[in-house]
């Protein structure tokens, strides 16, 4: 796996450990902040939870452009669908 391929998936990870449910105003725990300051996002315990989903689906967003195979005209076979 690529450095991107694993940071893809990595953030994949952590968002879906934010976007969990939880209690109304509820902080993020310990170990989530920790995960999201590892893929370079700072936040702290009122960092509200739809602000970093926002931010880590950008980055996943950039993440999945740059791993995507380019095409290279109609003589070559698409990529495909993943």
């Amino acid at each position: 796996m690529s450095e991107h391929e694993v940071m893809l998936v990595q953030v994949g990870q952590v968002l879906n450990r934010i976007a969990r449910p939880h209690l109304f105003n509820a902080p993020l725990p310990a170990d989530v902040r920790a995960s999201v300051w590892r893929l370079g996002l700072p936040c702290d315990e009122q960092t509200p939870r739809e602000e970093l989903v926002a931010r880590l689906w950008a980055r996943k967003r950039s993440l999945s452009l740059a791993t995507q195979p380019t095409w290279d005209g109609p003589r070559a076979t698409p990529p495909s669908a993943a």
